[in-house]
């Protein structure tokens, strides 16, 4: 008798996770649709809840339709992130090279700020300077140091979502497919977060350090090519490297700052706002019914008129 084939425990898990969502949103989907025709057909004694019977039947097909589009919405992140990937390939096109390299450079930059007070602070005469360096340098140090835990956070979660964000989708259907719409509201976010996370994070670090590269070929090297320009015609123009070379660490430094620092600050806001806008697409109003935009009813400019006759 032929053994079955080993299955990876962490993919068996899923699988099931995602089976059992699949099938409870299933049920709260048909249990929906059954309420909401028990509701329109019944004499329910109040106008505003027989409304809720078209809604019901409406928010049940919807779900189904999205159990049923798992798979190819599953497909579709794939294509996306894959074609995204293609355009940023290079040596930190890979997620886990990307953050290896911005924490390298995010720890570099917090241990020399620790060593240079060190060693200003060791000396006597120069206790005074340490002092004020500790005042001057504290906050750079804490938005680094927050920098550093959020791109850990960040490579954690990169780590999981391959997976996660199709738990956390099938949550969200879960959620969508409960009656009244109690959950919809929870569930719209659940989903268009599935899907921006699913395709913006893995992409993070490497937009990162493209934009590192980037401000730093505009203000260090762009500028080294001028100065060679003029070199051959000016061969004194070779003195203004004296200068630049004073201030090329400084913006270095600024370039590291704004990709590496503030960057994901900034990133992850344009994020929140792209799942905001998606989850209203998807959650449509989650309030409940208007009984008058389901039952014809006269205008009140056609009650005026005929009031106005009599």
């Amino acid at each position: 008798m032929d053994s079955l084939p080993d299955l990876p425990i962490s993919n068996l898990g899923d699988n099931m996770a995602i089976g059992t969502l699949l099938g409870l949103a299933h049920a709260l989907a048909g249990m929906t649709y059954v309420a909401g025709t028990l509701m329109q057909s019944l004499p329910v004694p109040k106008r505003e809840w027989k409304a809720w019977g078209p809604v019901m039947m409406w928010d049940a097909t919807i779900a189904e339709l999205g159990i049923a589009t798992v798979s190819i919405m599953q497909l579709i992140v794939d294509i996306i992130s894959n074609l995204i990937r293609a355009e940023l390939a290079g040596p930190f096109s890979s997620p886990s090279v990307s953050f290896l390299a911005i924490t390298s450079q995010l720890v570099s930059f917090d241990a020399a700020i620790f060593i240079l007070i060190s060693i200003v602070n060791s000396t006597i005469v120069l206790a005074p300077v340490a002092e004020l360096l500790v005042k001057i340098l504290g906050l750079p140090v804490q938005i680094v140091t927050t920098a550093i835990i959020i791109w850990s956070i960040i490579h954690i979660i990169i780590g999981l979502f391959p997976n996660l964000w199709l738990v956390l989708w099938e949550t969200g259907l879960v959620f969508f497919a409960i009656p009244f719409r109690i959950g919809r509201k929870f569930a719209s976010y659940l989903m268009a977060s599935a899907i921006v996370l699913a395709i913006a994070l893995p992409i993070m670090p490497s937009i990162a350090l493209w934009l590192e590269g980037h401000l730093s070929y505009e203000l260090l090297f762009g500028r080294f090519q001028d100065i060679v320009n003029q070199v051959q015609s000016n061969p004194l123009a070779l003195l203004q490297l004296i200068p630049l070379l004073a201030t090329s660490v400084a913006d270095l430094l600024g370039a590291m700052v704004i990709a590496l620092v503030i960057f994901p600050f900034v990133y992850l806001f344009i994020l929140s706002m792209i799942i905001r806008s998606l989850a209203n697409a998807f959650g449509g109003s989650a309030s409940g019914p208007i009984f008058s935009e389901f039952v014809v009813t006269q205008s009140r400019e056609s009650v005026k008129t005929l009031e106005e006759s009599r």
